[in-house]
């Protein structure tokens, strides 16, 4: 009898072998597609990525539109379990990073329709939210393996964040996103900054221990976040470990200057900017906040992070490289 490996012994699912992005792996011709109409986009784009996709030749098995995430979870679940080679996912990075869970440790191949407001995993990838570019990809890119994060018992695909950016995805409703578009962003912000409290943070990686005040926490796991924003001007999602940074300070200014710094990632080149790589660790803050996790409030500090690099299979353009 085999020796049992490490993730049996640990119990996370073993990962399936990398596919660096220098390979020329071809998407898969059959798939199942799942929308979100909740997505900013979702309604619209339904039946015109249904068109697009059969245009490319890719079959679709079965297409189904949901308003609850927990229902196109299922779906997806048991698409994958009857060994469907790919799913179509359309929404925006909260349905990414309700979904990213199923996909660790198995084969089944993730494409991307990109439906929503900020849509920072498809930045990340280089997907255009155009139905027909995307579409495009799904056919004609190619399959490459990309990291995730884990906080507190769930995967995700972009950040995890405390402070401003759980003030910020309180004022990002539905209704805001589908009349203002990408200027939600804006509103969200001013609105955050009024009511941002700092609070006590101690975090703990393999580079060390750190205790500072904070206003903004962000653990990221691939480039962007808030829509068009580099983590870092370095960031990459096949890095294989996360960037973090802090906010440091009790003073609203500072918030400003953050605010001003975020094009580019250089926000991380401030003196108020605490910021490092790491592979994982643990953050307890005072008083307990609450954790935002690609968009959606999910769970509350203290948390245990880290890094699953070449955590999920997903189609990229074909010139793609990272």
């Amino acid at each position: 009898m085999d020796a049992p490996s490490e993730s049996e012994l640990s119990g996370e699912p073993e990962l399936p072998p990398e596919i660096p992005p220098s390979a020329n792996v071809p998407p898969p011709t059959k798939a199942v597609l799942l929308v979100n109409t909740k997505s900013r986009r979702g309604q619209e784009w339904f039946d015109l990525a249904q068109q697009e996709l059969k245009k490319h030749g890719i079959e679709i098995e079965k297409a189904t539109r949901f308003e609850k995430i927990d229902d196109l979870m299922r779906e997806g679940r048991e698409a994958i379990e009857r060994g469907i080679p790919m799913i179509i996912a359309g929404g925006g990075d909260g349905t990414f990073n309700a979904l990213s869970d199923l996909f660790v440790g198995k084969e089944t191949v993730c494409g991307l329709l990109p439906l929503g407001t900020g849509n920072s995993l498809a930045r990340d990838l280089g997907i255009q939210a155009d139905v027909a570019q995307a579409c495009e990809v799904i056919a004609k890119g190619k399959v490459v393996s990309v990291d995730l994060g884990y906080v507190n018992g769930t995967h995700f695909v972009n950040v995890a964040t405390i402070g401003l950016t759980t003030r910020i995805a309180q004022n990002l409703t539905n209704d805001l996103k589908k009349r203002l578009g990408r200027f939600v962003y804006a509103v969200a912000i001013w609105r955050a900054m009024r009511k941002s409290r700092p609070f006590r943070a101690v975090l703990e990686t393999e580079n060390g221990t750190r205790e500072f005040d904070c206003l903004q926490f962000v653990i990221g796991n691939g480039r962007f976040h808030a829509g068009p924003f580099p983590i870092a001007p370095d960031a990459s999602i096949i890095s294989g470990a996360l960037n973090i940074y802090a906010v440091e300070g009790r003073s609203k200014w500072v918030l400003l200057k953050y605010a001003l710094s975020l094009p580019g990632g250089h926000q991380v080149a401030l003196a108020e900017v605490f910021s490092e790589k790491c592979n994982g660790g643990k953050l307890s803050t005072t008083p307990r906040k609450q954790v935002t996790v690609d968009g959606e409030v999910c769970t509350q500090t203290p948390i245990e992070f880290r890094s699953v690099p070449k955590g999920m299979r997903v189609v990229v353009p074909a010139d793609w490289e990272g």
